[in-house]
């Protein structure tokens, strides 16, 4: 019988981790300052390697190759600017032929200005879901765990890059001293109108029961990884912090983008056929463009624990 997956993340004793805190990487440490300074730009711990997100794109993944560090970007996001836009291209019996060469790739992703059209491929790709992920991100920086966090239907959890069911985001609540998942939805997403919302919403509490122990080691080493190689620092809410439990429910928030439209749609998510079961929730959030996700009620934010 196979061994069952736990979840857990890199600890400081990881070869990766001692790497990087070794001072022997500078390009690092200005990734750090840069994700402290940039607020479309965070630094999350996996299990075996750490991801960068740039507006909640995945822009780098940075593990080890052997005893090198090593650094993976997709191509899209590394295609230079070209002037002018558009090409001309000129057809030719039955095809249009393109002469124009193609654009150069980004050859440097810190550099300043590469690192500009870095962000602006991103931001080309970027869903709306994933610019309201990433305000949401920014405006909560202070408190935020993870974010992308991924486990399977059958509950062996996964790294990530492996198309199973992500919570959106983790939070260590300041209120309640307790890791939060989040998730976030549009208001139009035709999920929050079907059964498919509660059972999601089931197996998120049903995770989190099974797998508190795994979880709380698992976002205590991240707290450490993060202090142990400064993306969290003295000063910060985190630098001190401590998980004391995990909150089975999740919080649900919605981004409905002004009030008008919230109070157009509200009743129709709660109340509707079928109805949204908020016995399952720590919290209901509406909001516009930002929120804050620490468990306190609001306008347009209840909470149920």
């Amino acid at each position: 019988m196979a061994t069952e997956k736990k979840f857990g993340r890199l600890t400081v004793k990881h070869p990766l981790v001692k790497e990087l805190a070794s001072g022997r990487h500078p390009w690092w440490n200005r990734l750090v300052e840069i994700s402290r300074t940039d607020r479309d730009i965070n630094i999350q711990v996996r299990g075996t390697y750490l991801n960068v997100y740039c507006k909640m794109g995945n822009l780098l993944k940075i593990y080890l190759q052997g005893k090198k560090v090593a650094c993976k970007v997709h191509y899209k996001y590394l295609v230079g600017a070209h002037t002018p836009e558009y090409v001309e291209a000129f057809p030719t019996g039955r095809d249009i032929a393109v002469s124009q060469k193609s654009c150069d790739m980004v050859s440097s992703i810190l550099d300043d200005t590469n690192f500009r059209i870095v962000k602006q491929n991103i931001s080309t790709y970027a869903g709306e879901e994933k610019r309201i992920q990433s305000r949401l991100v920014e405006k909560n920086k202070a408190t935020i765990l993870d974010v992308e966090v991924a486990f399977s239907d059958s509950e062996v959890l996964a790294d990530s890059e492996d198309g199973n069911t992500r919570i959106d985001i983790a939070n260590l609540d300041k209120n309640r001293l307790c890791l939060v998942f989040v998730e976030l939805k549009q208001i139009f997403d035709s999920r929050l109108y079907s059964s498919e919302m509660n059972e999601q919403i089931r197996r998120y509490v049903g995770f989190a029961k099974k797998h508190e122990p795994h979880l709380l080691d698992a976002y205590r080493n991240v707290l450490k990884v993060k202090r142990e190689l400064g993306v969290i620092s003295d000063g910060d809410y985190l630098a001190s912090a401590d998980i004391q439990r995990v909150e089975h429910k999740p919080i649900l928030a919605i981004a409905g983008y002004n009030q008008a439209l919230i109070n157009g749609m509200k009743d129709r998510i709660v109340r509707g056929s079928p109805s949204l079961e908020k016995s399952n929730l720590a919290g209901l959030y509406f909001f516009g463009t930002e929120a804050d996700l620490n468990l306190k009620k609001g306008e347009n934010k209840e909470v149920f624990i």
